[in-house]
């Protein structure tokens, strides 16, 4: 059997995860997912193999890590399929964890890898599952009685949408900056959040946001449907490994409007805000961690002028942005998961079809 292991704490993760495991159910393959560690004589004695879905902060994920190394050691198929949001916290790092055999989840994370010493031994992007996309897209009402419940209603209201955890890495501080300048510039566009507790600290008051603490608590599907039944998704990140919402939205049909941070550019086609300089998280402000997190600070007039130029499109000129979905359909085919994460099978799956497992 195939374990696919991540972390419990990872909501983005673990749709990965799951995904990985979708495609290889449906090659045939014994696969299951976890989201807790094994020791690597469990792993051995019952003749699996391993795939490991975590970030590379290499202080929070050594046991990972040290699973990876010994299984090798061990001679038992592993890859650790990994993502990076900056650069490798090099005082964490061991001889040993040069040992493990990543698999990037795009060019940003291999350079970033390879910078710090480690063994990258192909690039696999992310996917989507288009199938659940358009069962999502046939349940869009569900994503509608989400707003309406919540005092939104999109048949009134253009609705933007953010769905966030509340790192800083991920934003919501500048978000808050772009609500004050569409709130004065066009006051009828409202923006729904969907984050946890803690990220309402980042926000003042406003009269067209509606904050809700959902964020890890919904179905996927419900997910989904909330991106489809959104006029525009706004991605505020400075830092990110790839950026899963926005092929998301892709597939979803859903204009998403985004800083132009290297992971993203990788496969986005979405409405871009000009990257104005690069910093780096101080670690007092996330507390000791293994990732050095690069900030791709934008200009927030900018990113809401970009938003409102979005919105326009979506009242005004609906053939353009059907012409957007158009290209953004075709793109995300190639991120479909049956197309990608076969190839990150092959690196522990005995017998896989030769057409999926090309060098790259």
């Amino acid at each position: 059997m195939i374990r696919v292991i991540t972390s419990n704490r990872a909501v983005s993760l673990q749709v990965v995860a799951q995904d990985i495991v979708k495609a290889g159910l449906e090659l045939k393959l014994p696969i299951q997912w976890f989201d807790r560690l094994f020791l690597p004589y469990e792993i051995r004695i019952a003749g699996d193999t391993v795939i490991i879905v975590m970030p590379v902060d290499v202080l929070y994920v050594q046991p990972y890590l040290l699973l990876c190394r010994d299984l090798k050691r061990g001679g038992v198929k592993n890859v650790y399929y990994a993502t990076i949001e900056g650069r490798v916290n090099e005082r964490y790092v061991y001889d040993w964890m040069k040992e493990v055999d990543f698999v990037a989840n795009g060019y940003y994370t291999r350079d970033k890898l390879i910078e710090a010493g480690f063994k990258v031994v192909d690039v696999v992007h992310h996917g989507v599952d288009l199938k659940e996309v358009e069962r999502a897209r046939r349940m869009k009402r569900v994503g509608v009685e989400y707003m309406v419940e919540h005092g939104l209603d999109p048949s009134k209201h253009t609705v933007v949408l953010t769905i966030s955890n509340p790192h800083p890495r991920k934003g919501l501080a500048w978000l808050d900056k772009i609500i004050d300048v569409v709130e004065q510039k066009d006051p009828s566009v409202k923006f729904l959040v969907v984050t946890e507790e803690k990220g309402r600290g980042y926000f003042g008051e406003h009269n067209n946001l509606v904050i809700v603490t959902d964020f890890g608590k919904l179905p996927r599907t419900t997910v989904l449907a909330l991106i489809a039944s959104a006029h525009v998704l706004v991605v505020p990140s400075l830092s990110e490994g790839f950026g899963l919402p926005v092929l998301e939205a892709m597939a979803l049909g859903t204009p998403v409007v985004h800083a132009e941070l290297p992971p993203l550019m990788e496969f986005s086609t979405g409405f871009t805000v000009p990257i104005k300089e690069i910093l780096y998280f101080d670690r007092h402000e996330v507390g000791p961690s293994g990732i050095i997190f690069e900030q791709h600070l934008y200009d927030v007039e900018e990113f809401a002028e970009v938003l409102l130029q979005v919105v326009d499109l979506v009242r005004n000129h609906p053939h353009e942005v059907e012409s957007w979905r158009a290209e953004a359909q075709e793109r995300v085919q190639e991120f479909d998961i049956r197309r990608v994460y076969p190839r990150l099978l092959c690196h522990v799956a005995e017998d896989m079809p030769p057409q999926f497992c090309g060098v790259g």
